[in-house]
């Protein structure tokens, strides 16, 4: 759900900056606001789409070492890996939360194009690092399918089979 928002908000700032150009190339007006919202809805789609990013194994991974490891090794490594993510998460949350209260406690405003509450742009941090560990832990404990490419969603490509495909030609044995 958090991608499919992160996903909308991503095509709400494609309309945006595209009304700004368009504006300021046509009408001879700009939007000063739009900048501001777009600083706004980039941070927004980060944290959103996170949790969506590492469940489906679409951050970067350098494994050069960890894939040539015996398979005891790996999941050992695999193990360690998912610790230190979720430890971290979980001091980003606990510093999330106090940054997050110390500015609704102090009553802090963001003075730009729009003045509002600082503590609304803090909001979405605590939430997503909670649910990043938690992620994290999951995967420690019930590790993903064997495969690069495995994961809840993925499907085994079929076999094409002996017939005509890409750089195949009919007549070719």
């Amino acid at each position: 759900m958090l991608a499919g928002v992160a996903g909308a908000l991503l095509c709400v700032l494609a309309l945006l900056i595209s009304l700004d150009i368009a504006s300021r190339q046509t009408a001879g007006f700009s939007m000063p606001w739009s900048l501001d919202v777009a600083e706004y809805l980039l941070y927004l789609i980060t944290f959103l789409a996170a949790p969506w990013v590492l469940v489906s194994g679409g951050h970067i991974t350098v494994d050069l070492v960890v894939a040539r490891l015996a398979p005891p090794a790996r999941r050992r490594a695999d193990l360690l890996a998912n610790a230190i993510g979720a430890a971290a998460s979980l001091l980003l949350f606990w510093f999330a939360c106090r940054v997050w209260w110390r500015s609704f406690r102090d009553g802090t405003l963001v003075y730009e194009t729009f003045v509002f509450p600082e503590w609304w742009l803090f909001s979405a941090a605590p939430p997503v690092f909670l649910l990043l560990a938690a992620i994290f832990v999951r995967r420690g404990v019930r590790p993903p399918a064997a495969g690069p490419a495995a994961g809840p969603d993925s499907v085994p490509e079929p076999d094409p089979g002996p017939g005509p495909g890409p750089g195949r030609s009919v007549d070719a044995p």
